[in-house]
């Protein structure tokens, strides 16, 4: 696995890359539910054990190599993936691997991210429920191992060995992540971020509704004030096809 790794070109990558997240309105505070009304007051005591707010600190010290608080590497977005670990992994790495995958454009994101919410939800045995989600765009700029024509179908063990090599070659190569066919739809492609320092300002972009029917998502619809309610309505699967159902 390593001398096919090995082979891969390391390919400079700058431009928008895209991820969905659980979006609230109105916005819910963290520890509603458990504080009885002392919200704040048990807020102070977890970020004592927070591993990213200790992370931020430290970053933001006095020393040497500080960084400015207005620093995208330390904005929530662009910080957490890279202060907890994922217990299931990623699509190459283990959950001991931090790293944070995005997609090329918003429409694989989106394929992605309904793949995603499928298996969640499933695992939860959910009810009928309508999922608010919100897309998220943030500028990457950097060196990337391009895996792309590598098979997106491998089996879990083949995977991780892949990813394994792939950060072996990283211990002699420069790079920042890797390339690699999306998946969930073979004609777009994501990457795995490495480093928090390719990453630019994460800016919240369209807000999306997943209708969940219990047994799958039969239905996205975006609030875009710009189309009809018809304009609005996605298929979840026309977003796995070539065909491009999702504007840029």
């Amino acid at each position: 696995m390593l001398n096919e790794v090995d082979k891969l070109p390391i390919t400079r990558q700058n431009g928008n890359y895209f991820v969905l997240i659980p979006s609230r309105f109105p916005p819910v505070a963290l520890y509603t539910r458990i504080s009885s009304g002392r919200h704040e007051e048990v807020a102070e005591i977890a970020e004592l054990y927070n591993p990213r707010l200790r992370e931020k600190h430290r970053a933001i010290g006095a020393t040497s190599d500080a960084q400015d608080e207005r620093s995208p590497k330390l904005q929530n977005w662009n910080h957490a993936p890279f202060s907890y670990s994922n217990p299931e992994g990623s699509w190459f790495f283990d959950q001991f691997t931090k790293c944070l995958e995005l997609s090329a454009d918003k429409q694989t994101a989106l394929a992605v991210s309904v793949a995603k919410r499928e298996r969640f939800l499933s695992r939860t045995v959910e009810p009928p429920i309508g999922v608010d989600m919100r897309m998220v765009s943030r500028p990457v700029e950097g060196d990337f191992l391009d895996a792309r024509g590598i098979q997106s179908d491998m089996l879990f063990e083949t995977r991780r060995a892949f990813g394994s090599s792939i950060l072996e070659r990283g211990s002699k190569d420069s790079f920042d992540g890797v390339l690699f066919d999306c998946p969930e739809r073979p004609t777009g492609t994501k990457v795995a971020i490495l480093t928090g320092d390719v990453l630019g300002q994460a800016v919240q972009c369209e807000h999306f509704r997943y209708n969940w029917d219990g047994t799958r998502i039969t239905n996205l619809y975006c609030f875009d004030s710009k189309g009809s309610d018809e304009d609005n309505s996605i298929d979840p699967d026309d977003l796995r096809g070539e065909r491009l159902v999702l504007a840029a």
